[in-house]
């Protein structure tokens, strides 16, 4: 009897044993799809990610090759490719319920940021997902994982940083023109919330900057393009009334001389 008890307890040990191992030698690859199982729930998009690499003795992670998909209505295949992003953990500060996190970087990321014909921003719709909403006014449902859930840990970010990104914009309602724009770093510096609150602010951020640059380097170029062009025509059309002007005097100038002769028999 006390032999197979013992036969079980080392039976238990090497099953414990070996979940363990294969969870730490598979960690990579189990965050990865957690990242995109849940990713694509809750944004209700496809989300995907090319490579996970976990460092437990540092406490830190990278991840490469994260894109969104955009939600259905736009023609752009992504509302975001993310590039490279790394990030660090104070292990000492964090429990169950308050997770720290010393630094968030998003390096070389892709924007895409699109507005359809009725008027949607892709990205607008992809936040108001993330936060549960539907995007029109008093109409509101709890997404799962939501700030109202108990089991949803708080989250500090110390340093968020946002660099090196590339802004595609497409805006159908006004010209249907796709720009290729320079979007400025920005870092945030203590973040505080449930993930879904932390999410807005960035979004919120990302958003505001986005739309000004597409304001400053898209649309007000153009303004400024087609400002100098009409200053062309008129300029020119200006030049070809004075012109005709300067040849209408000159005849009346000329049948005032005949006149006068006429008159004085010259």
């Amino acid at each position: 009897m006390k032999k197979t008890i013992l036969i079980i307890v080392v039976l238990v040990i090497v099953a414990i044993g070996g979940g363990i191992y294969y969870v730490l030698t598979n960690l990579d690859g189990l965050v990865k799809q957690a990242i995109e199982k849940y990713g694509s729930e809750t944004t209700q998009t496809a989300v995907r990610v090319q490579g996970v690499n976990v460092r437990l003795q540092q406490a830190s992670a990278a991840i490469s090759g994260l894109t969104v998909a955009n939600p259905p209505g736009f023609n752009m295949p992504y509302a975001f490719s993310l590039g490279k992003i790394a990030t660090r953990l104070d292990v000492k500060a964090s429990d169950r319920h308050h997770i720290v996190i010393d630094d968030v970087q998003i390096k070389t990321p892709q924007v895409f940021y699109e507005v359809n014909a009725d008027r949607q921003g892709n990205l607008n719709l992809l936040k108001d997902k993330l936060m549960g909403t539907s995007g029109k006014a008093g109409a509101s449902k709890p997404a799962a994982g939501s700030q109202g859930s108990s089991s949803v840990p708080n989250i500090t970010i110390r340093k968020f940083e946002f660099a090196d990104a590339a802004l595609h914009a497409t805006l159908v309602p006004i010209n249907n023109k796709k720009y290729k724009l320079e979007l400025p770093s920005f870092t945030l510096t203590n973040l505080h919330g449930t993930p879904q609150q932390i999410t807005r602010q960035v979004m919120n951020q990302l958003i505001a900057r986005a739309r000004e640059e597409i304001r400053k380097k898209g649309i007000d170029a153009e303004l400024d393009k087609a400002r100098a062009r009409l200053k062309q025509q008129a300029d020119t059309e200006k030049a070809k009334l004075k012109q005709k002007m300067d040849s209408r005097v000159e005849q009346e100038k000329s049948k005032a001389e005949d006149k006068l002769k006429s008159l004085f028999g010259k």
